[in-house]
């Protein structure tokens, strides 16, 4: 199982304050916002700054890329990983959290 780095993930209290950072200050390229959701692009991997839900601003997450993310799911809790809900195999964007042995979240994600 070969996996890419993609997308590093902050959880920001002020979205908006921390993007305005990462843009006027270091110039990176904001692809994609939403309401929760600032995507930027900076070449190998994005930086993507999710609104925090409650108190769990300054925490990160990194996102691997797969196609498949319900079959590596099945595949890494075989392998004995703490793994989260299974996304199903529907249309549009699946992600799905797991945790290493000293609790630090990762995801993984058919988002390119």
């Amino acid at each position: 199982m070969q996996f890419q780095l993609k997308r590093v993930i902050l959880f920001c209290n002020d979205i908006e304050k921390v993007a305005e950072f990462y843009e006027q200050k270091l110039g990176l390229k904001r692809v994609l916002t939403t309401n929760s959701l600032i995507d930027f692009d900076t070449g190998v991997a994005h930086l993507a700054l999710h609104k925090a839900k409650g108190n769990v601003a300054n925490q990160t997450k990194i996102a691997f890329y797969c196609e498949e993310v319900s079959k590596v799911r099945a595949e890494m809790i075989a392998k004995g990983i703490e793994m989260g809900k299974d996304p199903g195999d529907g249309p549009g964007v699946k992600t799905c959290d797991g945790k290493d042995p000293e609790g630090n979240v990762f995801q993984l994600s058919n988002r390119p």
